[in-house]
């Protein structure tokens, strides 16, 4: 089977997807009732104005009927009147119906997010992620107008229209339509360009979204390593391919629009040969102002079919990420606190698409309290070992307990409230002090203030402009790393979890700023079950345990003392000093 009808066979289909996005709308039916009822009112009102037309022709311009000279214009006001208003109804109930719609989505979409297992975000790029929460659900808004007003307004315009074209010539009017069979066969002939090119539209703003958001935030190793040029040409690539095919979208709608003028001027010829012999003033002006009513309408609706494509690989592409499975939640037991025993037993795990085994049969225990020291060289699964235990990733086979229950027994959510996480690498929000340190806690500034006095980080955060209300910007990038890390080390001790998690949170600070942060991390680990992923001897000495990994296995166990008299694989680290 080739790609192509393999892509087809794939497709949720045009009419599925628009009925999917039509259940947003119904949540509104009142508000949509209400533009309907306009939309009627002012396709009645094209057809009056028609039936208007023609009397000011015969009545007014021709006999000088004294009483049509002043009777037409008064109902002429009125109509444009009626015109006016059901035309704003319409138009800005349909479009406050749209935004609510795309709220709605967005909505969806963000909570939907946030129930994705891990690994998702480990292959999906979060440029493209963002740009379907930002670019094409926007496009959805401009697509619910355009299909549902729109297309629902010229539709009716041309029932009427049509409806008084049948009145005045019911022959002429079937010859006039009989184009429409043959617009309809170009449309389905041109609708697969449209949909492919929409589609690579939407792929092309992801990519672009991503360039540029990967660039902001590395601003730093993009300037030292000189790598402007590079990250331009990359970006430049992509705004070139979104300037195609936006460009081979204005190429297909303008042939739209030009096939239309020339079937319309076809029709044309044909009305004036008729109406010769056939109509009188009145009549022709009338015929002729409907046929002229007629073609906007049917150019639009010819366009709409853009429109349409462009929404649905938006839409597409929205409701995939909507339609990611969820991460597996399958536990059941309720849990307020923990005493945090734990033990691994011939736990195995691959990495999803991956067939080499990052952890292989790995099994120990922890007791309550204990702080443990994960080390090894790099890639060798001690970090996989801390990401497993809040069930960031599903391990294959084996067992991990807490408190003699396996992990996978637990509610997820009561699972991970019983830890803290504190890497190398902190994540700070671009909010103020309080914020971050109370991040998902609703807790009083005294709290926090205490938090922050027994993680040394009251000493900077007093020195700040506004204290605990300044803002630290994107990712804390107004602070140093160490301020940074005993922010995240007060975000722990707010939480208050009894097992903690450490990616060696000193490694890559200077011996000033290593010394307060030591400090906070002894506090912090007080009394916790503590698991360290060590890469430095001194974090390594204090630890109650020691398990070395390599290459996905426990090789060797026990204190510093005994690991260093067995002189095995960790002897040889320990000469090296970790670094």
């Amino acid at each position: 089977m080739s790609e192509q009808k393999a892509t087809k066979l794939n497709d949720p289909g045009l009419i599925k997807t628009y009925k999917r996005l039509i259940t947003y709308s119904l949540k509104y039916k009142s508000i949509i009732f209400l533009s309907i009822c306009s939309l009627l009112v002012f396709a009645a009102s094209n057809t009056g104005f028609l039936a208007l037309l023609k009397k000011i022709t015969d009545e007014g311009l021709v006999e000088k009927n004294q009483e049509a000279i002043v009777f037409l214009p008064i109902a002429l006001i009125l109509l444009s009147l009626v015109r006016a208003l059901s035309g704003f109804s319409s138009s800005y109930s349909l479009k406050w119906v749209s935004r609510k719609v795309v709220e709605d989505l967005r909505f969806d979409v963000f909570k939907n997010i946030l129930t994705l297992p891990i690994s998702f975000f480990d292959s999906h790029p979060a440029g493209n992620i963002v740009s379907k929460l930002t670019y094409e659900t926007e496009q959805l808004a401009y697509v619910v107008v355009k299909v549902a007003l729109d297309s629902l307004k010229d539709f009716l315009t041309l029932l009427g229209v049509i409806g008084y074209m049948f009145y005045l010539d019911w022959i002429l009017t079937l010859m006039t339509i009989s184009m429409i069979p043959i617009i309809a066969f170009y449309l389905k002939k041109i609708s697969p360009k449209l949909r492919s090119t929409g589609k690579e539209i939407q792929e092309t703003m992801g990519n672009m979204t991503q360039v540029s958001e990967e660039v902001i935030t590395s601003q730093k190793i993009v300037r030292i390593f000189n790598a402007g040029l590079y990250e331009l040409k990359r970006f430049s690539f992509f705004s070139e391919r979104n300037r195609k095919m936006h460009t081979r979208l204005a190429k297909l709608s303008s042939g739209n629009s030009s096939f239309v003028e020339v079937i319309s001027g076809l029709v044309f010829a044909l009305i004036v040969f008729y109406a010769f012999q056939n109509f009188t003033a009145g009549e022709f002006t009338a015929f002729i102002a409907a046929l002229l009513m007629l073609i906007g309408p049917i150019k639009k609706l010819t366009n709409i079919t853009e429109q349409i494509q462009v929404g649905h690989a938006a839409a597409t592409s929205v409701f995939k990420v909507m339609d990611e499975e969820k991460e597996k939640n399958s536990g059941h037991l309720k849990i307020k606190k923990i005493k945090g025993d734990i033990e691994f037993q011939n736990v195995s795990f691959l990495y999803p698409g991956s067939k080499k085994k990052v952890l292989d049969n790995v099994s120990f225990q922890i007791s309550a309290g204990q702080k443990i020291a994960l080390v090894g060289k790099s890639g060798g699964g001690k970090s996989t070992l801390v990401n497993l235990l809040p069930l960031f990733y599903q391990y294959q086979s084996g067992k991990i307990l807490i408190d003699n229950k396996d992990i996978r027994e637990y509610r997820i959510g009561d699972l991970r409230e019983q830890m803290a996480l504190v890497t190398q690498e902190i994540t700070l929000f671009n909010d103020t002090v309080k914020s971050n340190i109370a991040y998902g806690k609703r807790v009083g500034l005294d709290r926090i203030r205490q938090a922050a006095i027994a993680a040394n980080a009251s000493e900077f955060i007093d020195q700040l402009e506004k204290k605990y209300d300044h803002m630290i910007g994107d990712r804390g990038v107004k602070l140093s790393g160490g301020q940074k890390q005993r922010i995240a080390i007060a975000r722990a001790i707010i939480k208050n979890a009894p097992i903690l998690l450490l990616d060696e949170a000193t490694s890559a600070l200077d011996s000033e700023s290593e010394k307060y942060v030591q400090k906070a991390l002894d506090f912090l680990m007080k009394n916790r079950t503590s698991i360290v992923i060590a890469h430095r001897l001194s974090t390594v000495r204090n630890a109650d345990k020691i398990i070395v990994v390599d290459s996905g296995k426990i090789v060797e166990e026990g204190t510093h003392e005994s690991l260093v008299k067995r002189k095995g694989y960790y002897e040889k680290l320990y000469k090296k000093g970790f670094d």
